[in-house]
This record gives structure tokens, C-alpha cells and sequence, in this order.
């Protein structure tokens, strides 16, 4: 009641006891009222002679400091999906839901979760500070937020590739089917131009496109919508590769001789690689290669059927100074994974023999593999076999 009569007679009534104005004023210099009203005073004056910014600049301020902060937090994350793809590295775990923490969990959560753990406990404040305590609804890593940000950043690169084609003007258009996971069938567009500023021939991937005619009229159709909906000029079009196949190589029907209809200037080239592995597939169907990779497989597959036998194979290559170095079979339809098959085989060859030697000198073990490893090192060690493993070496 008495701060009341106090500011009444103060703020809302006129003073007039002045025979007890001394106590009256140090009584009301005591209220909460007063003292509240000198600090609005002082920052109101203070505002005024700009020594400090006001409500609507430290809001703006504060506003300011919190998008800077989140774009900290987001391009850390950006960064580290960026190095999961430019690794070849994949995202998921097994459990990749829900809140991630810094401490380590039970179930791989997988590599993306792991690399933000592991940057947070690294010293990374901010985004240790983010993972603690950021909120449930902007976090930033879940599933759907990291495809979309893998979208936005292939976007990205598409842009600046269409950005170096356009400076080139001239293009030559790579291509091929394959089909996905779903089993939708997708053509893979990839160009082939001048990089004007380095001066360089360049080959780059622009994007997947479903296809769902795959004649060749309904491919050609495919590949001129995709160009001009990426904003490239046929008229510009100067080549074509695809692989011999009649749907793409036809010179009434194909896809180059429909595109070349609306432009003549884009020649047609079949696929180098594609003419590699035809020459290379066949060369193998004489029987002397056929034989000598029918022998490489059974080998791979005798040493690959035992731990034991794998075991003496691995001591003979350490002590040859082979490391790292397994014999393994090859894929039918995949020149180069023949040369890598035939160009371990080849700087394994001696420790082969010695390791099949001493499988076929011990007096115990399986009778039947004693009898595998005669029959393969007679095949090893025959004129023929060396002669065409050293051929293939160098002609693949």
C-alpha cells in the first residue's frame, strides 16, 4: 500500500507535501517502480546516443546468428554426404531411424550417421552442440532430407557440366540401356565435348532416362526430349556412340540413322570398348584361350574349395613377395575382369605350381584332391598352357 501511495503521488498525482519531500523521494527510490524506470531510462538514452541497438536490431541480429548457425550445421552435412559419394561410400545402416547421438550405438546406423559422430567428437562444437540438443523436426539427417539433399547436389553438378557444354557449343552424344533394380529399363545419356577452358576432351554422365519403348524410334524420341528439356540445341549434335546393336546401330531403323534424319552432321561411331570386347569374346572362343581359361576357373575354384588348400597357396605367394593376391575367376560378358583374372594368374603362376606340388607330395589328405592337383599341375606345366597364358597377358 505504501508503493502505491508513493507512485501515486509521484507518477499519477501531482506532489504537494513538501515538508516531507526528502523522505517521500529516498522512499521512492527504493521501490521496484522507480528502480525499473531508471534502467528503462538509461537503455532508452543509450539507444538514442547509439550506444546500443535497439529491440528490432537485436532481433535481426538474433535472426541472423541463428541462419548463419543452421548453415554452418547444414553444409557440414552436405560435406559429409558429398565424401560418402565422391568414396562410393553408402549411406544407410542397418537402423538409420530416430535420434542420432554422439555415443556410439548398438546397431550400425551406417556410414553417414557414423561420419557426423565422428566429426562431433572430433572437436566439430557446433555440431556436437546440433546433435545434442538440436530439435526432432530439424535435424537434417533423416532418410528423406538426405535424398533430397543428394538431389539438390547432383542437380548441382548437372548444371555445371550443361554450363561447360553450352561454352563448347559442339557435343557428341554417349549412350546406353541398362536396367535397374526395379527392372525398368534406363538409358544411360553421357556426352562427349571440348572443356573450352582447360582444352581438354571431356566425358561426362548427365542423367538416367526410363525408357519404355526400346525400338529404335521410340530411343531416338527419348534422347532428343532429354536433350532439349536439358536445354542442349540439336542442331549442335556433331557424333553418336552407342554398341552395334540393331536397335542402335540400324541404318534404316536404328537410333542413329533416326537422329541423323534432323541432323546429318551427327555421325555415328560404334562404341570402342564395345569393339574391344566383341574382338576379345571371340578371340576366346578358339579352344586353346577357351581351354586355358577353363583351366584358371578350375584352379581358382580347387584352391577356393579348402581352407587348408587356400592356406598353402597364401604362404607360397607371401613368400614369393605376392601380397595381396588371390586367384579368382572371371565374369564371361567382362574383357577387363578377364585381364585381371589372367594378369594375377600370370604373376602367381610359379607359386601355383609349387603350391599344387606340395598338395600332390604329402602323404596324407584327400585322396580325390591329390588327384585334382595332378590333373591341373599336368595342365599347368604343359607347352600349350604357358604359352597361350603369356599370349592373353599381353593381348588383353
Amino acid at each position: 500500500m505504501l508503493v502505491m501511495a508513493l507512485t501515486r503521488s509521484l507518477v499519477s498525482k501531482p506532489f504537494n507535501k513538501w515538508k516531507d519531500a526528502l523522505e517521500t523521494f529516498e522512499k521512492h527510490a527504493r521501490t521496484k517502480y522507480h528502480l525499473n524506470s531508471e534502467i528503462a531510462a538509461k537503455m532508452f538514452l543509450d539507444i538514442y546516443d547509439c550506444k546500443q541497438a535497439d529491440v528490432s536490431e537485436l532481433l535481426s541480429q538474433k535472426v541472423k546468428t541463428d541462419a548463419e548457425r543452421n548453415r554452418k550445421i547444414i553444409s557440414t552435412i552436405v560435406e559429409t554426404l558429398i565424401f560418402n559419394g565422391r568414396q562410393e561410400i553408402p549411406l544407410r545402416g542397418h537402423r538409420d531411424s530416430g535420434r542420432i547421438t554422439v555415443e556410439e550405438p548398438t546397431n550400425n546406423d551406417g556410414n553417414f550417421r557414423a561420419l557426423l559422430r565422428l566429426q562431433a567428437r572430433a572437436g566439430d562444437s557446433l555440431l556436437n552442440e546440433h546433435i545434442n540438443s538440436g530439435r526432432g523436426n530439424a535435424m537434417y539427417i533423416s532418410p528423406t532430407v538426405q535424398n533430397e539433399l543428394l538431389s539438390l547436389i547432383g542437380k548441382q553438378i548437372q548444371e555445371n557440366v550443361l554450363e561447360r557444354i553450352k561454352k563448347a557449343k559442339f557435343f557428341t552424344v554417349l549412350g546406353d540401356k541398362t536396367t535397374d533394380i526395379s527392372y525398368v529399363e534406363q538409358f544411360s545419356l553421357c556426352v562427349r565435348y571440348v572443356d573450352i577452358d582447360l582444352i581438354d576432351i571431356r566425358e561426362d554422365f548427365l542423367t538416367f532416362v526410363p525408357v519404355y519403348d526400346v525400338t529404335g524410334a521410340g530411343i531416338a524420341s527419348t534422347i532428343k526430349t532429354e536433350l532439349l528439356k536439358l536445354g542442349l540445341e540439336m542442331t549442335n549434335l556433331r557424333g553418336q556412340g552407342y554398341d552395334g546393336a540393331g536397335a542402335m546401330s540400324g541404318h534404316l531403323n536404328g537410333v542413329q540413322a533416326i537422329i541423323r534424319k534432323d541432323c546429318p552432321k551427327a555421325l555415328y561411331t560404334h562404341c570402342s570398348s564395345h569393339v574391344l570386347n566383341l574382338c576379345l569374346n571371340y578371340a576366346a572362343k578358339t579352344d586353346v584361350i577357351r581351354n586355358c581359361f577353363f583351366t584358371i576357373s578350375e584352379v581358382a575354384s580347387f584352391f577356393r574349395g579348402s581352407a587348408q588348400r587356400t592356406k598353402i597357396l597364401k604362404e607360397g605367394l607371401e613368400v614369393a613377395g605376392i601380397l595381396n593376391s588371390v586367384v579368382h575367376n572371371y565374369n564371361d560378358t567382362r574383357w577387363v575382369e578377364r585381364h585381371d583374372c589372367v594378369a594375377v594368374f600370370s604373376e602367381s603362376f610359379l607359386s601355383i605350381v609349387q603350391a599344387l606340388e606340395l598338395l600332390i607330395e604329402r602323404r596324407q589328405g584327400d585322396l580325390t584332391a591329390k588327384i585334382k592337383a595332378i590333373g591341373l599341375h599336368s595342365n599347368l606345366c604343359s607347352f600349350e598352357f604357358i604359352v597361350t597364358l603369356l599370349v592373353m597377358s599381353k593381348m588383353l
